[in-house]
């Protein structure tokens, strides 16, 4: 650590946040969870400063590991984090350690309980989806619950769709509790929403003093609850502020009175809403206040030369990040390269996807051995992400399209459940001239 430089303090081990510091020349000291080791794909970079905690979401534990490693005295300039489940943790370190932080502890609980989040908006009349907190999903009380049709049933403080599951009526949030119950799950409160139909959009942006300084808007190809759903590729693509300037107004319409009445003064944001086809309006899905996930960063980045993960940094110091983005023409947008059932034995090199054409940027996220399950749990889940461009929406479009196909096809997966026999024959035509079997013997 320079002594002349400042020190941020970033709860989880958050690749953009650890390169945004060392762009800004402010040295990073990460306090990461058992997930960097056990999953062993992250690599924080020699000379970062590194504290080892139990639990990136326990202010206890984050505490513990501070003054075991004599830091808890340390000047900070920030304190952040990129991690959903770590919001509301760093806003009470920040009070604790006196250390500046773009999120106060109340806008933190609203943007992470999702029932109270879409009660604010609604007293703030914006239009969400109607909703109902089942405190206990294990044992649902009956009387408490209002009737309903098709509904959406999801963790009141979870992210990227794991353990969200579309019940109809009373009888289907009986049976999901059950389940819950028998596989002993431990999230317990959850928010019982009305289903909303149609387009999915993602904003993902920046405010700072109250003012909504940029947003890109993007769309899936189709909603995570249907991706998960039919185990198919999770797709976005980035809508054009000039081509496509009608979305981009739409968008700001319902963003920036949410936002407002959330009380984000300063610091990123990833929002999601339904676009009604028929009606063209927007309806208010949900709202974190970090980056978004999936390859959101590198799209807005690859579109617009905006690195979010910078803007947050900043946001958190205090400093006004003076966002200027320069829009490129291209069409830009990702593709997950998809699981399937099995044992991974193996993939192409990452060489051979970026020589395809308009493959911008690769992740290959699950090694060689890995099981693969039978079906998605949420949308995290993928050998791969993929972020590619177009010179026109249809080029783009192609160019994934073929890519997802072609990675498909050298996908080499032990298929999952297979008999012997079966397995003979899937190595069989995988390998032809590795195969033996035990014949008749012969009298010669």
């Amino acid at each position: 650590m320079s002594q002349n430089r400042p020190s941020a303090l970033i709860i989880g081990a958050d690749p953009y946040l650890i390169r945004a510091c060392l762009r800004n020349d402010i040295d990073p000291v990460v306090v990461y969870g058992p997930g960097l080791h056990d999953w062993g794909f992250i690599e924080i970079p020699q000379g970062v400063e590194k504290v080892f905690t139990e639990d990136t979401s326990s202010v206890e534990s984050v505490l513990f590991s501070l003054h075991r490693a004599g830091l808890a005295d340390r000047a900070f300039s920030c304190i952040h984090t990129g991690d959903e489940m770590a919001l509301v943790t760093v806003a009470a370190l920040a009070k604790v350690l006196d250390i500046s932080v773009a999120v106060e502890a109340d806008v933190a609980v609203r943007f992470r309980d999702k029932w109270l989040q879409k009660q604010v908006l609604t007293e703030a009349g914006i239009e969400v989806a109607k909703s109902q907190v089942i405190e206990d999903v294990h044992h649902p009380d009956r009387s408490e619950v209002q009737e309903f049709g098709k509904a959406v049933l999801k963790p009141i403080a979870g992210a990227g769709t794991k353990n969200t599951s579309v019940v109809e009526g009373t009888a289907g949030l009986n049976a999901k509790g059950a389940e819950y119950r028998r596989s002993g799950m431990p999230q317990r409160t959850f928010v019982l929403e009305e289903f909303m139909p149609g387009d999915e959009w993602i904003v993902d942006g920046v405010v700072f003093d109250g003012v909504l300084q940029f947003f890109s808007v993007s769309t899936y190809g189709e909603p995570c609850l249907s991706t998960v759903e039919f185990s198919r590729a999770l797709q976005v693509e980035v809508f054009d502020p000039t081509a496509d300037a009608g979305a981009y107004e739409l968008a700001r319409s319902v963003a920036e009175p949410a936002l407002r009445a959330l009380g984000l003064n300063r610091g990123v944001f990833h929002m999601e809403l339904f676009h009604q086809q028929e009606s063209g309006k927007l309806v208010f899905g949900e709202c974190a206040a970090r980056t978004g996930g999936l390859l959101q960063p590198e799209l807005v980045e690859a579109k617009f030369g905006v690195d979010l993960a910078v803007a947050a940094i900043r946001c958190a110091s205090g400093v006004d990040p003076q966002i200027k983005p320069s829009v490129r023409p291209e069409t830009v947008g990702s593709t997950y390269l998809n699981n399937r059932p099995g044992v991974l034995v193996g993939y192409p090199s990452p060489a051979e996807v970026r020589a395809l054409p308009g493959v911008e940027y690769l992740r290959l996220e699950l090694p060689y051995g890995f099981q693969m399950a039978d079906a998605l749990a949420s949308t995290t889940e993928a050998v791969g992400q993929v972020v590619l461009s177009g010179a026109t929406r249809e080029e783009f479009r192609s160019r994934r399209d073929s890519l997802a196909q072609w990675f498909d096809e050298r996908l080499v997966v032990v298929p999952a459940h297979a008999t012997y026999p079966e397995l003979r024959e899937w190595q069989r035509q995988q390998w032809p001239e590795t195969v033996s079997a035990f014949g008749t013997y012969s009298d010669d």
